[in-house]
């Protein structure tokens, strides 16, 4: 379902030894890798929908709480696709990165993260911040333009977006700039992401290439697989062992916000 086309470590964004701080470490940041996710130009077919599913335009709403996306991330002559799927709170994400498919599962209070090839990974419980953003109605991912907008991000103009109609929204401060491509619609569903850091004076985007919604999912599709190997944490236990070893994660931390609790945007 994803591939890759690479010539650094891949991720959702330049890859930080540290990001982040966790509630009980004091001033030590968490030691969190996201595996950096920039990206070409070619696209994957993403699946057709099956019965009961629908194109996220579709004037109906859907009757199943359940999404699908597929992500293309770019930037710097890296390119990675991930493609997404929710129902109600929870998600399974896969993505493929030098050789390793990545698949990240939240389900109640454990994440998972684990190397579908290695058959390895860990499962952390997540913090009770990350517990209360759970709900039924709200996706859990796929939420950055909407974050965006709540920090105050200011609409500049409407734009059509590959046959789409689209307001764009832009937040500007010490970081950089960050630009939302976001539908015209009460969905309000990402269509393009853009990221100018300020420091390093790259830019990287990400970009939602379909959006079905209504997806007939089973709970048993947010399961690891029979097999795979976890080593189990506390959420501070695995942060101390993180800054103790001064080492990045085993697995690729890539929905810290589902793992930690809010960020911000």
């Amino acid at each position: 379902m994803t591939r890759t086309i690479s010539r650094r470590p891949a991720g959702a964004q330049r890859c930080p030894n540290r990001v982040g701080r966790a509630a009980g470490s004091g001033d030590r940041p968490i030691a969190n890798a996201l595996v950096c996710a920039i990206l070409g130009l070619a696209l994957s077919a993403a699946p057709a929908p099956r019965a009961g599913a629908q194109r996220a335009d579709a004037p109906e709403k859907p009757s199943i709480p359940s999404w699908y996306a597929q992500t293309i991330a770019r930037g710097e002559g890296e390119f990675t696709v991930t493609n997404s799927w929710s129902l109600r709170s929870k998600l399974r994400s896969e993505v493929t990165t030098l050789g390793r498919k990545i698949v990240t599962i939240v389900d109640g209070d454990t994440y998972y993260a684990y190397d579908a090839i290695a058959m390895t990974g860990i499962a952390i419980r997540r913090a009770p911040e990350a517990l209360a953003m759970d709900s039924p109605n709200r996706r859990p991912f796929g939420n950055e333009a909407q974050k965006l907008i709540e920090a105050g991000a200011e609409k500049i103009r409407d734009e059509s977006v590959g046959g789409k109609h689209a307001e764009v929204y832009q937040l500007t401060d010490d970081s950089g700039r960050r630009v939302a491509w976001v539908t015209r619609d009460e969905r309000r569903l990402p269509i393009r992401i853009e990221f100018f850091d300020r420091q390093s004076g790259t830019t990287r985007y990400r970009e939602y290439v379909d959006w079905v919604a209504g997806i007939p999912l089973s709970d048993a599709f947010f399961q690891p697989e029979p097999g795979i190997q976890f080593e189990r944490f506390e959420l501070e236990a695995y942060i101390e062992k993180m800054l103790d070893e001064k080492s990045a994660p085993p697995v690729p931390i890539l929905y810290g916000e589902l793992l930690r609790g809010p960020t911000p945007p």
